[in-house]
C-alpha cells in the first residue's frame, strides 16, 4: 500500500508539473507588436480550423442527432452521454466535410470508458480493438472529403460508454506547443509528450496554436456560443467535462476555461462577449474565472452580446428592442433597444471593474459600419461614452446584390469591387471607417474592427454551382483579394482605425460565403492570398495606437461635454447637402446620373438584399419625373401609415429656401406606399386629381416607382439653372409590426418630415 501511495503521489507530481510546463515555457512574442485579431469559429464539426487534439470535443450532440444516427428511447446522464438504450442507438458527427490535408495523417486513438459496442461509418476504418480502445483511420468519402461518425449500438446501464476521445497521432516535445511530433525520436533529448497520454493537458492542436499566434487580440464570440443564445443562468453554461462542446445555436460553446487557457497559451488579449440574457450572478461568476485565471499581463475586452442591432440575430435583437420598449426608453422600437443596449453594456462594464479593476479592461460597445446615427446615440445616450474606450464595427466590403448577378468570370467580381457605383466598394467601405473615426474621436473612443474583410455572397442561392458563387468562391483564392485586403487594411489605418479582428480563423466555404482567411488549418500560405495580405500588413506595420503594446489599457481623453441631441433622438445638424444635376427631357433619356441611397436613419438594415435603392430624375416644362428602384425581399402593408409600412418618400423644397421648418407654400412630402393607389402629402391622403401622377410596379427583388409631379403643383416654374430642395427615402418593414429600417439619399436623421434643411438639391439643366 506504502509503496502504491508513493507511485501514485508521484505520478500526480509528474502530471501537475507537465500541466504547468507543457504550454507555458514557450513563451510567444510573435504579436506583441501586432495590429490584428482573429476571430475564432463556433464549436462544430464542421470546423476546419481543428482546434482541439480531441477531435470529439466538438462533435453532434448524440441527442440532437436524430434520426439520422440516434434512434428509439435514450436516456442521458448529466453530461450528455447516452447511458440507456431501449431498442435503439445513440450516435454522432464528429467531421462534416472536412478537407482531408487539415488533419494528421496516420492512426487516431479512440479512448472510452465504460462497457459496450461502438461502431464507425463514413471515412473511419477500424484498425484494431483494444480494452478501451480503438485504433481508427480517415479515408476520404467520393467526394474527396471526411465525415466521420460514430455510433454506440450497445451501453451498460450500470457501466455505460462514456468519456469517448478521439485523439490524434503524434504528441509534442516538453515546453514546444506549436509543433506536433511523430515520436520521442523528433524531440532530441528532451521529453515526448504523446497526445493520447496527455490529452487532458495538451488541449490545443500545435498547428491551431501556430496559426493562432501572431494575431493579438483573439475574440471568443463564435467560439462561446453567445449567437441566439438565451442563456440566463451561470449553471447552464458549457463545462469542460460536458460529452461534447459542439451542436445547434443556443447549446453550443466551448468552456471559459478552455478560451482563457488558449488566450494563455499564446500570450492573446482575450475578448468576451456576454450573452444578451445573461444575469448578474453569470456576469460575476465570469468575471471573477478571468480573473483567477487569465495570465494578468494580458488585456480583457469586454462587450455585450454580438451585433445587437442586427435583425439577423432575432433573440438578441429583439430583447434590445422589447426591454428597451418596456422600460419606456422610447417610443420608437429600434431607438428604444439602442438605448437599452447602451445602458446595459455600462452596467456591464461596471461590474466587470468591480472585479477587476480598470488598469486592463477595454469597454467595447458594437455598432454598424453604414449607421452614423446608431453609433453616436449607444455612445451619447446617458453620457455612456465616459465609460468606454471602444467603438467596434466590422468593416465589410462586398457587391450589391444587383450587381453580383452580373458576375459572370472572377474579373468581373474584381472590377465590382473597385466600381465606384458599387456602395459596397472598398473605397465605400474606407469612406465609412473613415465617417466612424470622426465620431470615434469626437466622444473620446478608439475604433475597432470587430470583424472585417471581404463579404462576398449571393443572397437566395443553395449551391456552390449556383449564380455568381462559382466565381465569388474563386475570387477569394486570387492573389487580387490579397491586394484587396491590403488596400482595405491601409485605408483602415489612414482614416485611423486601430485594432483590426479580421473574419475568421480557417473555414471551409460553401454557398453561405467564404468567411475563413484558409480554407482550412493546414492549408500552404501561397494558396491563401487573404492570410498572406493580413500577415503581409503585420509584418509591415507595427501596432500604431496609444498604449498598444502596454499592460495596462491607455485611454483617451474625453469630451467634457457632448451633443445629447441624437441620444435623444432629435436633429442632428444638417451636413451639406448632396447636389445633382439633372436634365432635360428629350435632350438627354437618362436624366440625371444614377444615385444610390446610402445613409442609415432609422432602425437597422440586415443587407441589400433586405433593403437598397436608387434613383434618377428627369424634367420638362410640364413635370418632374421621379424613378426609384427598391430591392426588398419582404413586402408588407399592414398599418395604418403609410410611413410605417414598406414605402417610398420624395421630399421636395421648389423654391430651394432651406429653412428649418416647412413653409407652408412648396416644401412637400410625398409618400408613395406599396399596394396603394393613393399617395400621402404629408400625413393627408393627396388624390390623383391633384396632376400628381405614379405607378408602383413589383419585381423579382422588390419594386419600382415611377411618378410625374406638375410644377404647377409645386408652385414653381422651371428653368435652365433653377435648384430645388429634394431627398429620396425609403421605408421597410419586414416585421409587420412597424417601420423596421429607413435610408436616405441626402438626410443623415430621421428628420425630412419636418426640416428641408436634411434635403439635398437638384440643378435644372438643358
Amino acid at each position: 500500500m506504502d509503496i502504491y501511495l508513493s507511485r501514485t503521489l508521484k505520478t500526480i507530481v509528474i502530471i501537475l508539473f507537465l500541466n504547468i510546463n507543457i504550454l507555458s515555457a514557450q513563451t510567444n512574442n510573435s504579436n506583441l507588436l501586432s495590429p490584428l485579431g482573429m476571430n475564432t469559429n463556433e464549436a462544430l464539426e464542421v470546423d476546419s480550423s481543428i482546434p482541439f487534439v480531441d477531435l470529439f470535443r466538438l462533435a453532434l450532440p448524440f441527442s440532437e442527432a436524430r434520426p439520422w444516427f440516434t434512434r428509439g428511447k435514450v436516456y442521458y446522464d448529466s453530461k450528455g452521454w447516452p447511458k440507456n438504450l431501449q431498442h435503439g442507438q445513440a450516435g454522432t458527427r464528429f467531421l462534416s466535410h472536412i478537407p482531408p490535408d487539415a488533419i494528421p495523417s496516420g492512426n487516431y486513438s479512440v479512448l472510452y470508458k465504460g462497457d459496450g459496442e461502438i461502431t464507425y461509418g463514413g471515412s473511419v476504418k477500424l484498425v484494431k480493438r483494444l480494452p478501451g480502445k480503438d485504433i481508427i483511420r480517415f479515408e476520404p468519402m467520393k467526394n474527396g472529403l471526411l465525415t466521420a461518425t460514430l455510433i454506440i449500438k450497445k451501453t451498460n446501464p450500470k457501466n455505460h460508454l462514456r468519456e469517448i476521445r478521439i485523439i490524434m497521432p503524434g504528441g509534442i516535445c516538453q515546453n514546444a506547443p506549436f509543433q506536433r511530433v511523430h515520436d520521442k525520436r523528433n524531440c532530441k533529448g528532451r521529453r515526448f509528450l504523446s497526445f493520447e497520454r496527455y490529452h487532458q493537458q495538451i488541449v490545443f492542436n500545435p498547428q491551431y496554436l501556430t496559426f493562432m499566434k501572431d494575431f493579438k487580440v483573439l475574440r471568443f464570440m463564435n467560439m462561446s456560443g453567445i449567437t441566439r443564445n438565451n442563456i440566463q443562468h451561470w449553471k447552464n453554461r458549457p463545462t469542460v467535462d460536458k460529452a461534447t462542446w459542439g451542436g445547434k445555436e443556443g447549446v453550443r460553446g466551448v468552456p471559459v476555461e478552455i478560451m482563457i487557457k488558449l488566450a494563455n497559451t499564446i500570450n492573446a488579449n482575450a475578448w468576451f462577449n456576454m450573452p444578451h440574457k445573461a444575469n448578474d450572478p453569470y456576469i460575476n461568476r465570469f468575471a471573477m474565472l478571468v480573473k483567477k485565471k487569465l495570465k494578468p499581463s494580458l488585456k480583457i475586452y469586454i462587450e455585450y452580446t454580438n451585433e445587437a442591432w442586427n435583425n439577423v440575430f432575432v433573440p438578441q435583437a429583439e430583447h434590445m428592442k422589447q426591454t428597451g420598449s418596456r422600460r419606456r426608453l422610447d417610443k420608437n422600437r429600434n431607438i428604444a433597444g439602442a438605448k437599452f443596449y447602451s445602458l446595459q453594456s455600462v452596467r456591464i462594464f461596471k461590474m466587470w471593474e468591480r472585479v477587476l479593476g480598470k488598469h486592463r479592461l477595454i469597454r467595447v460597445m458594437g455598432s454598424s459600419t453604414t449607421d452614423l446615427s446608431l453609433s453616436q446615440r449607444i455612445l451619447a445616450y446617458k453620457n455612456a461614452y465616459r465609460h468606454v474606450d471602444v467603438l467596434a464595427i466590422a468593416p465589410y466590403f462586398h457587391i450589391d446584390q444587383n450587381q453580383v448577378r452580373q458576375i459572370r468570370s472572377v474579373h468581373k467580381v474584381f472590377q465590382l469591387l473597385n466600381d465606384k457605383k458599387n456602395r459596397y466598394s472598398i473605397d465605400s467601405t474606407i469612406a465609412h471607417i473613415q465617417e466612424q473615426a470622426d465620431i470615434a474621436k469626437k466622444y473620446g473612443v478608439q475604433l475597432v474592427a470587430y470583424e472585417g474583410g471581404q463579404h462576398l455572397v449571393q443572397s437566395k442561392t443553395h449551391s456552390i454551382k449556383e449564380g455568381a458563387n462559382p466565381y465569388l468562391i474563386k475570387a477569394n483564392k486570387h492573389p487580387m483579394m490579397a491586394r484587396a485586403y491590403l488596400r482595405l487594411l491601409a485605408g483602415w489605418k489612414r482614416a485611423g482605425g486601430t485594432l483590426f479582428v479580421a473574419f475568421s480563423a480557417p473555414r471551409t466555404y460553401t454557398w453561405h460565403g467564404s468567411w475563413g482567411v484558409k480554407e482550412h488549418i493546414a492549408e500552404p500560405n501561397y494558396l491563401a492570398p487573404k492570410y498572406r495580405a493580413l500577415i503581409s500588413f503585420k509584418n509591415g506595420n507595427r501596432c500604431w495606437w496609444k498604449g498598444c503594446t502596454a499592460r495596462t489599457v491607455s485611454r483617451l481623453r474625453k469630451p467634457a461635454k457632448i451633443d445629447q441631441r441624437l441620444a435623444l433622438g432629435r436633429d442632428l445638424p444638417p451636413r451639406q447637402p448632396h447636389t445633382v444635376t439633372i436634365r432635360k427631357q428629350g435632350r438627354n433619356k437618362n436624366g440625371a446620373s444614377l444615385q444610390r441611397l446610402s445613409t442609415l436613419i432609422n432602425g437597422s438594415i440586415n443587407d441589400p438584399r433586405d433593403l437598397a435603392a436608387a434613383w434618377n430624375s428627369t424634367w420638362d416644362d410640364e413635370n418632374l419625373y421621379v424613378w426609384v428602384n427598391i430591392q426588398d425581399d419582404k413586402h408588407v402593408k399592414d398599418s395604418k401609415k403609410a410611413w410605417a409600412d414598406d414605402s417610398v418618400e420624395i421630399y421636395i423644397d421648389a423654391d430651394a429656401s432651406r429653412l428649418s421648418s416647412y413653409d407652408g407654400k412648396n416644401d412637400f412630402q410625398f409618400t408613395y406606399r406599396l399596394y396603394d393607389r393613393h399617395l400621402s402629402l404629408g400625413g393627408s391622403p393627396l388624390k390623383l386629381a391633384n396632376g400628381i401622377t405614379h405607378k408602383m410596379v413589383k419585381v423579382k427583388n422588390g419594386y419600382q416607382l415611377a411618378t410625374a409631379i406638375p410644377w404647377s403643383t409645386l408652385k414653381v416654374r422651371p428653368t435652365p439653372g433653377k435648384r430645388i430642395g429634394f431627398d429620396v427615402q425609403v421605408n421597410d418593414d419586414d416585421t409587420g409590426r412597424s417601420r423596421d429600417g429607413k435610408i436616405a439619399w441626402n438626410a443623415n436623421s430621421d428628420k425630412a418630415w419636418k426640416n428641408p434643411q436634411m434635403f439635398g438639391q437638384l440643378v435644372l439643366m438643358n
